[in-house]
């Protein structure tokens, strides 16, 4: 598969128009800027993903799982004051490698249409002062593309329509009374990171049991290490036969966003996108008149 074959597949999906963001089938990557082409990386136990994260978002990735560490060594405005982590930095930036990389991405006319989710999940030696300032950093480089918490009542359709260019969603999961930002992402892990794949999928059976509200954004963390290294482990093959579109009835209309390991391997961005169309043409049936 074209590492950006499925690069504006939301734009492609019309029926995902009847869908509220919170609704969504989403491919999200675990550990998102813990990649091999990440600068500092070298211990194979930190590394979850194959490429960037502007290479994830190109593959078709809409949502982005986010470790940050803050740096005081570094000054207000430095690049690297906000670092991505998994067990150590990674080395890459909030600010150059997710906020710029997005305004890059968006310049693409053709990429209008996408929305992208940031859950920025963890936050490691934090005052609140840095967040604070994390904050503001996010507002004031990505402005007008942001999603305000205040429009998640909203269809993509009625976004699109109403609000063009408006194509980020801040998930911060930390307490703000900044409406410029959504909850949290309730993130479901089965608190096991050495679980067996049919352990993990008994798991996931039952994640989503109970309600959820339209408007919440709520994850699967479909990953999992392997001994005798303790590394992230590859299961693609048990990803897309778990999460094989095809029909109302397939698995994976139980979910919302999945997030994976090594994310571009799997068809997740192609049956995604199956399964928002098969998800927003059935609410667009029940709401025609008799």
């Amino acid at each position: 598969m074209s590492t950006e074959e499925h690069r504006y597949w939301m734009s492609q999906t019309p029926d995902i128009k009847n869908l509220h963001i919170g609704q969504l089938i989403l491919p999200g990557s675990h550990d998102a800027g813990s990649d091999k082409q990440a600068p500092n990386l070298q211990l194979p136990q930190e590394i979850t993903q194959d490429v960037s994260p502007h290479k994830q978002v190109l593959h078709g990735i809409r949502a982005l799982d986010l470790r940050v560490a803050f740096y005081a060594e570094y000054a207000p405005g430095q690049a690297q004051r906000f670092q991505l982590f998994h067990r150590t930095s990674s080395g890459r930036t909030v600010a150059n490698d997710i906020l710029a990389m997005l305004l890059n991405f968006f310049t693409d006319p053709q990429a209008q249409q996408e929305i992208i989710v940031l859950d920025f999940h963890e936050f490691r030696d934090f005052t609140p002062q840095a967040h604070e300032e994390l904050q503001a950093l996010i507002i004031n480089t990505l402005q007008s593309r942001i999603i305000p918490s205040d429009l998640e009542a909203l269809t993509v359709g009625e976004i699109w329509q109403q609000h063009p260019g408006q194509n980020v969603v801040v998930a911060y999961n930390d307490y703000t009374d900044n409406r410029t930002f959504w909850e949290g992402v309730d993130q479901n892990w089965s608190q096991n990171n050495l679980i067996s794949t049919r352990a993990l999928k008994a798991f996931m059976d039952t994640a989503f049991e109970r309600y959820k509200s339209h408007y919440k954004l709520a994850s699967i963390q479909c990953a999992k290490y392997v001994l005798p290294f303790f590394v992230p482990d590859d299961f693609t093959d048990k990803i897309d036969v778990w999460f094989k579109s095809e029909d109302q009835d397939s698995y994976i209309q139980t979910f919302f966003i999945i997030n994976t390991d090594w994310s571009t391997r799997s068809q997740l961005v192609k049956n995604c996108q199956h399964a928002n169309h098969i998800k927003g043409q059935r609410l667009n049936l029940y709401a025609l008149p008799n």
